[in-house]
C-alpha cells in the first residue's frame, strides 16, 4: 500500500523525536501502545499550541522604546535590519520512548532546557507624523527544505505594531512607550524515519501494528494580538531596555503520519475500526492524523541592551514566558537614524 503524499503534511512520531512532551509508558513487550502514544501527542499538541504566541513575539524588540518622529524631524527617524533567535518549548518527561527513536536526544534537550523554535526576521520601523508614535513591520520566511529521507522544515512569520511614546526620553528622562500589534506564524517540521511498530488491544487480544516507510512531521500556526510596554535609556554607546507583553493567540497544532500500515494477525479493516476507538483516524492509504486547537493568553518579559555605533545598532534581547517558564533570545543588527 502506497503512502498518500498529498495528504496531511504532519506527523506522529516526529513530535516525540523532536518536540515530545508526554511520558508514554511501554507495554510489557517493550513496544509502545497506540493509546498511550495518542495521549502523549494530545498533551504535546496542547502544550505546543500554548507556547506559540511566545514564539510569534520574536522580532521588533528594538532597544529604543521610541525611535522619534519621521516628520517633522531633521533628520527623519527610521530604521531597518535583521534579527534571529529562538524560543523554547517544554520537553518535560519523555521516558524511554524518545530514547528508542533517537538515543541521546532527550538528554541534550533537557540540558538545553527545551526544544528550540528558531526564526530569522527582516524588520523595519518608521517614526510617526506629528504625534509621538512609530510603526514597525516584520517578516520571516524559510522555504521548505526536503529530500528523500531528510528533515523537512518551513517557517513563515508576518506582523507589525504601533507604539505611542508616553515619554520621548532625553538627557535625564527615559523613553517609555505602549504598543499594540499582531503576528501570524505558521511552521512545520518533519522527516522520514525507520520502520517501527505499536501495540493495540481488541476483544480478541493484543496485536502489533507495523508502520513501514513512515513520513513524519508536525505543523503549527498561531495568530496573535499583542500588547506591550517598554522603557529604555540611552547611555553613551549603549541602550539598556526592559519590557512586558501580553499576547492573545488562536493556535492550531496538527500531527499525523503518512505510511504503509500492516498487521500480522488481523485485517486492515479491523485495525482501522479498533484504532478509531483510540481517537486515531486512519485513511484508506494507511495515514492517520489529528488536530488540537488552543485559544488563550501568553505573558512575557523581555529586555537587553544595544551597542550603538553611529547609525549601526547591535541588539541582544532575552525573553521570558511568565506562563510556562520557557525562555528565548534574539540577536539583531540594524541601521537606525
Amino acid at each position: 500500500m502506497k503512502a498518500n503524499k498529498t495528504g496531511v503534511k504532519i506527523a506522529l512520531l516526529c513530535a516525540l523525536v523532536f518536540l515530545g512532551t508526554g511520558a508514554p509508558a511501554f507495554s510489557r513487550s517493550g513496544i509502545p501502545h497506540v493509546g498511550e502514544l495518542r495521549d502523549a501527542l494530545d498533551t504535546f499538541a496542547g502544550n505546543m499550541a500554548t507556547a506559540l504566541p511566545f514564539n510569534a513575539a520574536m522580532g521588533l524588540n528594538w532597544s529604543d522604546a521610541y525611535i522619534g518622529s519621521f516628520f517633522p524631524s531633521l533628520p527623519p527617524h527610521f530604521g531597518f535590519g535583521i534579527s534571529g533567535g529562538f524560543t523554547t518549548v517544554d520537553v518535560d518527561i519523555l521516558g524511554d520512548m524518545l530514547n528508542v527513536f533517537s538515543p541521546g536526544l532527550s538528554g541534550m534537550l533537557f540540558t538545553f532546557g527545551g526544544f528550540p523554535l528558531s526564526g530569522w526576521i527582516a524588520e523595519g520601523r518608521l517614526g510617526g507624523f506629528f504625534l509621538p508614535f512609530d510603526v514597525g513591520v516584520k517578516f520571516g520566511f524559510r522555504p521548505v527544505v526536503s529530500g528523500s529521507g531528510s528533515l523537512e522544515m518551513d517557517y513563515l512569520l508576518v506582523g507589525g505594531d504601533v507604539r505611542y511614546a508616553l515619554l520621548r526620553g532625553g538627557a535625564v528622562l527615559p523613553a517609555i512607550s505602549v504598543g499594540v500589534g499582531f503576528s501570524h506564524l505558521s511552521a512545520g517540521i518533519g522527516m522520514g524515519i525507520g520502520n517501527t511498530a505499536f501495540e493495540f488491544d481488541s476483544p480478541t487480544g493484543t496485536h502489533t501494528l507495523r508502520v513501514n516507510d513512515p513520513r513524519l512531521g508536525v505543523n503549527w500556526s498561531t495568530t496573535t494580538l499583542d500588547f506591550k510596554a517598554q522603557i529604555s535609556k540611552s547611555l553613551l554607546v549603549v541602550t539598556p531596555y526592559l519590557g512586558v507583553g501580553a499576547s492573545h493567540g488562536r493556535s492550531r497544532v496538527s500531527y499525523g503520519v503518512n505510511a504503509t500500515l500492516e498487521t500480522s494477525d488481523i485485517s486492515m479493516d479491523e485495525t482501522r475500526e479498533i484504532l478509531k476507538l483510540y481517537g486515531i483516524n486512519v485513511d484508506e492509504t494507511g495515514g492517520f492524523s489529528s488536530e488540537v486547537g488552543v485559544n488563550g493568553w501568553s505573558f512575557r518579559a523581555f529586555g537587553g541592551l544595544s551597542l550603538n555605533l553611529l547609525v549601526l545598532r547591535l541588539d541582544f534581547t532575552l525573553l521570558y514566558n511568565a506562563r510556562s517558564g520557557n525562555f528565548g533570545a534574539t540577536l539583531g543588527a540594524r541601521i537606525q537614524i
